[in-house]
């Protein structure tokens, strides 16, 4: 810990004495598509009003966007065929780490659906100004923090709400409460879930899917003409969740993220706001809690248990510093971010004190960099956006270590891995270039090119022993990593349109993606790893031989297009909908398709508004997914539609009550993102299996605002 917080503030004291603030407007959770007009049909819901307990769920109404479920709270996003830390993810304005090696704790598991005030998504190619490792976009989610009085006097503002659904008996509250006057803001919430395993068709259920969460936020801050300050804090507890789809449950994840935060507009247009954060989390988890562990078949301890439980932590922060003027006819923004990490992650027995496994020891992943972004309008009508940025990634691990009863070939793993060189750097370049040209008033285009860059992951560097520490994959397969692997660098071109005119919108967006190096999983070629996999498989009674996969660079591309449309008929009825497309694929080496990418897929929505209520019918289809990866033995998934009923009502301003129905015909439905069931001893889904989603849902909400 103390050689974090010496980095973090070294670097604090060369770069900028001061620390940035997020917008702090009050609200019910909104999606904001940046680079969007702000069509009244995106499918935005806030979820005081849906029944929603995952902030990752929105994502599902965001054109191109969707989700890798692995368990009820481990939402893993995807944007245009690309996930988890493809994708820049923000919390509250931090990159917040994950602490568990499987994405367990994804950044959008840290705030409740019911405490996040909104789900930023930037639509298609990012700027560079939206952060670091953008290949795959970049969003955000906000939590509600309160705000500064509008007068002279005391003024208190708060929230609470409060809910339930049937198909998992799970209930949800939180509250929020301010007091401020126009210079000082104190606020403080907490929130609670808890849900037991969720049924589907009927009586059948899928073991475990329970989960327990408390979350909390609490802060001040203080304004005084053109300067804002202040501190907050976001904390977490999980407790006891399933993740059916990996080979552990959550027992525990707990910690949290200090933040610091100083804005100062020097006015004539010039602003600079900075951003101070550090994080420190702890993660359990086992095979044991909440399901059967499987039986040793093999060895002195035949006819035991093989119990397993996993102890990781992450420590970490980081320092944003950002400047913008004015520049000819348009704005200028330059930045640095830099962020630092360690994590560290041991396997144990706990029937057997003696036996530990490190996963990963000492693990270091330091990012530092800068960007610069113009805006400008060239001519009338026409502006242009282009933004470069320069990333250094370094990244390095200990030595590690096992003892206990492990394959022979476990201790030569161990020795190559301790004898190489574990410290890896990373010097990576990003351009946006956008032009965006206003034809009429009712319509709108945009072209655009970019080249990104990501890193490998820590994973997918020092993973020396064949496990499923994979950041979330989920296919079953043992990996283990390449210290030789180079930066994943995207040309990524896109051409959109916006047209709307008398009530009706239409917004198509098309995107071409070549990502030379794309990091993916192929079968190794380390007898070694794959005799050692084999054998500790064996233990278990497992006599398949399954293919130990090694994170390897292909060239890839990823095209398609997604869309909204809408018409708004009268005051009382609206129309909406949106279609998502992509197809990824690897070029050259064989062929074959890229893993978990969504099928084709669509919503509609028919809203029904008047004096204070609200009904929507809505839709959801998807098709079948027959474009699966052959390498890691992908399977294929059927097509399905739902139909979803939800209303809500305002009797008076700030109270608002909701209630629905999801999945209204009991469809049972596995989506082509959901994880395969790695649990044993589940009644109704045999191991393998693709996971059903829940059945039909009642819920009922209420929640009230001031």
């Amino acid at each position: 810990m103390k050689t974090v917080i010496k980095s973090l503030a070294l670097t604090a004291a060369i770069i900028c004495p001061l620390l940035v603030s997020a917008d702090d407007r009050e609200q019910l959770t909104t999606i904001v598509v940046e680079g969007s007009p702000d069509h009244p049909g995106t499918f935005s819901a806030a979820p005081d009003s849906s029944g929603l307990k995952d902030t990752a769920s929105l994502l599902h109404r965001v054109p191109g966007a969707n989700v890798n479920r692995n368990g009820p709270l481990s939402g893993i996003a995807q944007y245009r065929g690309l996930f988890g830390n493809r994708i820049n993810v923000k919390v509250n304005n931090f990159s917040m780490k994950e602490v568990g090696p499987n994405s367990m704790d994804p950044p959008l598991s840290h705030i409740p659906a019911s405490l996040s005030g909104s789900l930023k998504v930037f639509q298609g190619l990012a700027p560079v100004s939206s952060g670091m490792e953008t290949i795959g976009g970049a969003m955000s989610v906000e939590s509600r923090k309160g705000n500064f009085a509008l007068g002279d006097g005391i003024e208190t503002s708060g929230a609470l709400s409060s809910g339930y659904g049937s198909v998992d008996g799970g209930v949800f509250g939180s509250v929020l409460g301010a007091v401020a006057n126009k210079n000082h803001k104190v606020y403080l919430s907490g929130s609670y879930e808890q849900g037991n395993d969720y049924y589907y068709t009927g009586s059948k259920k899928v073991v475990p899917t329970r989960y327990k969460r408390f979350g909390y936020t609490g802060g001040y801050g203080f304004q005084n003409e053109n300067h804002e300050a202040g501190i907050n804090y976001t904390g977490s507890s999980i407790d006891d969740t399933g993740t059916p789809a990996l080979p552990l449950d959550i027992v525990f994840v707990r910690g949290g993220v200090a933040d610091a935060y100083y804005n100062w507009d020097l006015g004539n247009d010039n602003q600079l706001r900075t951003k101070f954060f550090y994080q420190n989390m702890r993660h359990k988890m086992d095979n044991f809690s909440l399901r059967t562990a499987p039986t040793i078949v093999m060895g002195p301890m035949a006819g035991n248990q093989f119990t397993r439980k996993q102890n990781t932590d992450v420590e970490g922060g980081g320092l944003d510093v950002e400047y913008t003027m004015p520049l000819f006819t348009g704005d200028l923004n330059m930045g640095f971010n830099g962020d630092m990490s360690t994590h560290n992650a041991t396997i144990t027995d706990p029937n057997n004190a003696r036996f530990f496994i490190d996963n990963f020891d000492d693990v270091k992943r330091d990012r530092y960099s800068i960007f610069g972004e113009w805006n400008t309008e060239i001519i009338q009508n026409l502006t242009s956006e282009i933004g470069v940025r320069y990333t250094y990634v370094q990244e390095n691990a200990g030595d590690v270590n096992f003892r206990g009863a492990l394959p022979p070939g476990a201790t030569t793993l161990k020795n190559n891995f301790n004898n190489a060189d574990h410290r890896k750097t990373f010097n990576m370049g990003d351009f946006v270039s956008k032009l965006n040209y206003s034809v009429n008033a009712s319509l709108n285009t945009e072209i655009g090119f970019a080249i990104k860059n990501r890193a490998p992951s820590y994973q997918e560097l020092y993973l020396w022993l064949p496990l499923e520490a994979t950041a979330g994959l989920a296919d079953g397969h043992n990996y283990i990593g390449d210290l030789n692997l180079d930066n994943e660098t995207a040309y990524q071109f896109e051409l959109g349109f916006d047209w709307e005119s008398h009530g009706f919108y239409v917004a198509p967006r098309f995107f071409y993606h070549y990502v030379s190096d794309y990091i993916q999983g192929l079968q190794t070629n380390n007898a070694v790893a794959q005799m050692t996999s084999n054998m500790m498989a064996r233990l278990v009674g497992n006599t398949n031989d399954t293919p130990v996969l090694e994170f390897s660079n292909i060239d890839a591309q990823l095209i398609g297009t997604d869309l909204i449309a809408g018409y708004t008929l009268n005051e009382n009825w609206r129309f909406d909908a949106g279609l998502n497309y992509v197809r990824g694929k690897r070029v050259g080496g064989g062929g074959g398709n890229l893993y978990r990418i969504a099928p084709l897929n669509g919503r509609l929505q028919l809203t029904f508004n008047y004096s204070g209520f609200m009904a929507s019918v809505e839709g959801v289809l998807y098709a079948r997914q027959n474009d699966v990866a052959q390498y890691n033995n992908e399977q294929e998934s059927p097509g399905y539609g739902l139909l979803n009923l939800r209303t809500s009502y305002e009797p008076v301003e700030g109270l608002l009550i909701g209630a629905g129905i999801e999945n209204i015909v009991d469809k049972e439905y596995a989506p082509h993102l959901s994880g395969t069931n790695r649990v044993g001893n589940n009644p109704d889904l045999a191991r393998g299996d693709r996971i059903p989603f829940p059945g039909r849902n009642f819920y009922a909400t209420v929640a009230y605002s001031w």
